[in-house]
Parts: structure tokens; sequence; C-alpha cells
């Protein structure tokens, strides 16, 4: 709803990117102001949203920027006639966020944060810009379910307002709804030209275009599939996991021993318990586990770097040692 789904997507989408808010601009000449129910605003709107779709068929994009505490924006680019929609989201100047939808065949995001470099840089692919996952059953218009689409913002809790009709046959709707305040532009052709919202604290405006768009591909070189890099960025928090199977395993030992003697069998079966449920929730075979002497011995070998981490985790008495 207004209030619920719309607001909500589109402050997630803000705290995610980066922009600036232009103020409205100055009054039309011979505007004409009139007063509308709440179900003729929604009968109008519905009329918008209706020619709006119709003119996306071939193609649209839209920016959505806001102004608050924080300067953000994205911008979607929908090209139908390839089954591809791009979403590009901005802090500031910095691109932090690109995700490429194509129907039928998967989604591509962008590397861009700081653990995706540094995994693409230990692998050796410092070049990688993308990671695709592939999604053979993706369809486009599902998946633009959670984008800010024209009727989307036009079908959703509509509520009594104004409608201010201009000399150059656009027209403006606004209403308010909760704390948010509405203004929809509508331009002569029909189609909703802009969404403009206004919070407490922040303003969000939802700029239109429409007509065909080309949105195109990464480039094989500058991509990876997602299986190849979820592999890499388990290697590249090895050490830690390697600790953490390791210290697991012990303190189960412990516990399975209930404050007697703990045994050589039994560190062995907790140290394999983690690691095998750390290689399963990971679904990187990366922990291996072999018995030693007095206990299990706990490592990792990063393809990659040749790295070797390794841990042991001995019977003590009452007690378990682990020892990197």
């Amino acid at each position: 709803m207004l209030l619920a789904p719309r607001s909500a997507l589109l402050l997630t989408t803000v705290s995610l990117a980066a922009g600036l808010f232009v103020a409205p601009g100055a009054a039309y000449a011979a505007d004409m102001i009139i007063n509308l129910t709440q179900e003729q605003m929604a009968a109008e709107l519905k009329k918008v949203a209706s020619t709006s779709t119709a003119a996306a068929e071939n193609g649209w994009k839209a920016t959505l920027s806001g102004v608050g505490d924080l300067d953000t924006s994205t911008s979607y680019v929908v090209d139908p006639t390839h089954g591809r929609a791009l979403e590009q989201s901005r802090y500031g100047k910095d691109l932090i966020d690109t995700r490429l939808a194509v129907a039928g065949k998967g989604v591509y995001y962008s590397t861009t944060d700081p653990t995706s470099r540094s995994t693409v840089k230990m692998m050796g692919r410092p070049t990688v810009r993308y990671v695709f996952t592939a999604q053979p059953s993706l369809n486009l218009t599902t998946y633009l379910e959670n984008t800010p689409t024209p009727a989307a913002m036009l079908t959703e809790d509509i509520q009594a307002g104004t409608k201010t009709t201009h000399d150059n046959g656009s027209a403006d709707y606004t209403f308010s709804n909760g704390g948010e305040r509405l203004t929809v532009r509508v331009a002569d052709t029909g189609t909703l030209n802009q969404v403009q919202i206004s919070l407490k604290d922040f303003t969000v405006k939802v700029s239109y275009a429409y007509g065909p768009q080309n949105v195109t591909l990464p480039s094989p070189k500058i991509t990876m599939d997602s299986a190849t890099f979820d592999r890499g960025r388990a290697y590249l928090d090895m050490p830690r996991s390697v600790a953490a199977v390791a210290n697991d395993g012990a303190a189960a030992a412990r516990q399975a021993a209930k404050g007697r003697t703990v045994t050589v069998n039994s560190v062995r079966k907790h140290v394999r318990r983690q690691a095998t449920t750390f290689n399963a929730d990971t679904g990187v075979k990366m922990v291996k586990v072999g018995d030693i002497r007095g206990g299990a011995r706990v490592s990792a070998t990063n393809p990659w770097t040749g790295k070797t981490v390794d841990y042991t985790v001995k019977a003590s008495g009452r007690k378990v040692t682990v020892r990197g």
C-alpha cells in the first residue's frame, strides 16, 4: 500500500543510493484547481497508470533521488526488447551498487564493495567487476515488481486531494497519506512524468521517461560466475573459519563430557561435525579434519594463494586444548 509498500520501496532504495532533489518549478499560468474525492482521484490516476504502462511497453527509465540526512539516488533502465533491466545506486558521486537482470538467464551484481574487491584480488582476478548468478526462471515483469514502476506509483492507497490543470495540458495531483504528501505530475500526453513524496525529514522524487532503451551486458572478461566467486569468498575468511571450527568442536566435546574426562573419540566426532556443518552451510568443502594422536587436526589450504591454516584439538583430562 502507499505508506507501506511504495514508501518502503523508495526508502530502502534511497538508503542505498545518491542524488539531489530539485524543487518544483514555478506555477503555470492559468492554473485551475479542483477538489477530487478518493474515488475520483483513484479513477483519474488509474487512467494515467494505464497510459503510462502502454507508453512503457517498448522501454522506460526512471531516476529516484532523495535529500535528507543522506543524498542518494537510483536509476532504472528497462529494456523489454532484450528482456533486460539495469539498476544503479549511488551515494554522493560514488557508484555503490549495480544490478542487471536478464530474463530467462539471471542477474549480474557489481563487485564494488570492499569485501568483493578483496575476494577477486585474492583470486588473482582484479579486473572482475561483476558476478553472475544464473536464474533460468527469471521473469522480467516479476523482477520489476520490486522497482518503482509507473503503475505501482499510481494505484496504491490513493486518497482525496486536488487536481491542478495547466494551460499546456499537463496536470498535478496532490494528496496526503499519513505522514507523507504526494505530488503526481502528469505530462500533456497523459503519462506519469514525476512523483514527489515529501516526508518530515526528507523528500523523494521519481522522474520518468519512455521509449526504447538499450541495456548492454558486461563483457565475459570482467565477469565471474557466482559459484566460483562464492568459493573465493569462503577462502577469504579461511583463517577465521578454521579457528572457529576448531574452537566450536572443542567446546562441543567439553559440553558433551559434562564435567567428566573428555575422550579422544569425542573430540574427533565433534570437530568433524563442526567441519561438516560449516562446509555444508558455505557450500564449499574447505575445512578438512584428520586424526592425530590425542585428537584431531583441522586445516584448510587456499587454492589461490597456497597458504595453509591448521589447528590441533586434543583431549586433556576434563579439558580440550586448541593450538594453532
